[in-house]
């Protein structure tokens, strides 16, 4: 089938995407949901292209020094020998123009085609004869000044629809992830008044019809603003091309008269407007009371992270622990290759492993390390405790929090617990599957929704978290356990020595642990309510209608 015969799906764009293991397009949560509802549709044959761009993967893969120091190494990744394929029209490789005042910008274009109904590009301005700047943006996700971070969103958006047009693909709806692709409206209005002629205002009400819109996050670097001088400066070409004054390109985005917000952009050139989890709803509500939110809990792909071999319930209790165990050795062994340290995976393993940020607070455990490691040690029943969590370029102090940790892991915790490094799509495999207890920590009310905790459900492993995001939506008792938000290590310390522990370790006369298996039951139960085949029919229903 060629790429022009798919006709009217949903046009997905998302800074990143976390479709492969090496393929450097990811940072952290966004890029594997993203990469989730590519599959689900793949998955469910519904008509859906994604749009991404093809980062090159500069200081994308974590490397931790014998001194304890974090280094960022480059990707190996080859995109011209990958499994990705060059986009091509009529078997010549597709180059699209992008026309400012000063230069024209080449911009090409792989793609990977996941069933015969979805398909996701990543677009790259690493051509032959463009600007310097152009090319070295396509370096690293989220690196770089304003000046590049305005580059990659209007290469996003509106390369984007230059591609699906140069490809004649006419989409139902555009679903813009974040703020970041926006821009889209530009390209799609300029098109309607040239394909259709209709006026700027007709075709910019129906290009707002067309677009939905889900915010993934209320933190403020998910939610960028720029000076309106810089946003005037690169909208003056787009709108000399319209015939129209720049303003009309950059009012809905503005906060005051010289700031201009990203998400404000988009939810003003946009129809609807989405949350992750019924609480980030609230809170969206509070932040923009002006709009009407929809509440659509994210989910997983389930065949991507939960093992099959859990998803029998006619499994004894027998079985599921032994299958559990396997899994736990599993991890024992990947975590050996790593770090070169092992452990004794019958021991209770507790695991924090999630994108290292202030706010979700990594550290907050150890606020009294010598009555964390009189837990982990206790002779008949030992903790093992595993970390990992790759850092945000764009945040000064992950950095720290890094070697902080390794610090401790490595000094008074030495020999109960372990950061293993450059935390991945097949390392989180391994951990969601081969982990005992679930660690969540992060601020209240700044975590959206967070998925991690589904996938470790899904198998088994048990939620140990603050109530915030998706978490809210489960009742907890007889499941998993909860953190006071206001005192979390405390809180963690009495649960572990009251009642985690206690109930990992008292076995009945065959050596089963049968309180935690019922709670592992329960958890793989609950987790069919957080399926990315849930998400879409919600998108489906709500979204795209």
């Amino acid at each position: 089938m060629k790429l022009r015969e798919v006709s009217s799906p949903v046009a997905y764009f998302c800074a990143e995407f976390a479709i492969d293991n090496e393929l450097p397009t990811y940072s952290g949560g966004l890029g594997i949901l993203a990469g989730d509802v590519m599959h689900e549709a793949a998955q469910e044959h519904y008509p859906m292209v994604g749009i991404g761009i093809l980062y090159k993967g500069k200081e994308f893969m974590q490397h931790i020094t014998g001194a304890g120091r974090e280094e960022q190494r480059d990707s190996e990744f080859d995109h011209d020998t990958s499994f990705l394929r060059p986009t091509t029209i009529e078997g010549k490789p597709l180059i699209l123009n992008l026309s400012l005042e000063a230069s024209v910008v080449k911009i090409k274009s792989y793609h990977i085609r996941l069933s015969d109904t979805t398909l996701l590009f990543f677009l790259s301005t690493d051509v032959d004869g463009n600007p310097s700047e152009w090319i070295s943006d396509m370096d690293a996700l989220y690196k770089g000044d304003v000046n590049s971070q305005i580059r990659q969103q209007i290469l996003l958006g509106v390369g984007g629809i230059k591609l699906l047009k140069a490809l004649s693909i006419t989409p139902s709806f555009y679903h813009i992830n974040e703020g970041r692709p926006a821009f889209c409206i530009w390209e799609i209005v300029k098109n309607e008044m040239e394909d259709k002629q209709k006026s700027f205002e007709d075709s910019w009400e129906k290009a707002i019809k067309k677009i939905v819109y889900t915010n993934h996050t209320l933190v403020a670097a998910g939610n960028p603003t720029y000076s309106i001088e810089l946003i005037e400066r690169w909208a003056t070409p787009f709108a000399r091309k319209m015939k129209v004054d720049t303003n009309l390109l950059i009012k809905d985005g503005l906060v005051d008269p010289g700031t201009f917000s990203i998400s404000q952009f988009a939810l003003n050139i946009s129809s609807k407007h989405s949350s992750v989890s019924k609480v980030h709803a609230d809170y969206a509500k509070r932040q923009y009371p002006d709009y009407k939110w929809i509440a659509i809990t994210n989910g997983v792909y389930m065949p991507r992270w939960q093992d099959s071999d859990f998803r029998d319930p006619s499994l004894t209790d027998k079985q599921i622990w032994d299958m559990h165990l396997a899994k736990k050795y599993e991890l024992m062994e990947t975590v050996v290759k790593r770090t070169g340290f092992g452990y004794d995976p019958e021991r209770l393993v507790i695991t924090w492993a999630r994108r290292l940020a202030e706010y979700k607070q990594p550290k907050a455990i150890f606020k009294d390390i010598e009555r964390l490691k009189k837990i982990l040690s206790k002779a008949d029943r030992p903790i093992q405790l595993l970390f990992a969590g790759n850092t945000h370029s764009g945040d000064p102090n992950a950095k720290s929090i890094v070697e902080d940790i390794i610090s401790i892991f490595s000094g008074e915790l030495s020999g109960h617990a372990i950061f293993v490094p450059n935390y991945n799509i097949s390392l989180a495999n391994h951990f969601v599957s081969g982990s005992d207890v679930w660690l969540n920590t992060p601020k209240g009310n700044l975590e959206a929704c967070g998925t991690s905790g589904m996938k470790a459900i899904s198998n088994g492993v048990l939620n140990c978290t603050v109530h915030d995001g998706w978490t809210y939506e489960v009742d907890w008792e007889g499941i998993g356990w909860t953190l006071d938000p206001e005192n979390v290590a405390d809180s963690l310390y009495k649960l572990i020595e009251d009642d985690i522990a206690p109930s990992y370790y008292r076995r009945n006369e065959e050596g089963l642990p049968i309180e935690w298996i019922g709670r592992m039951r329960k958890s793989i139960e609950v987790s069919k309510k957080f399926s990315t085949k849930r998400m879409l029919e919600g998108y489906k229903k709500l979204l795209y209608c």
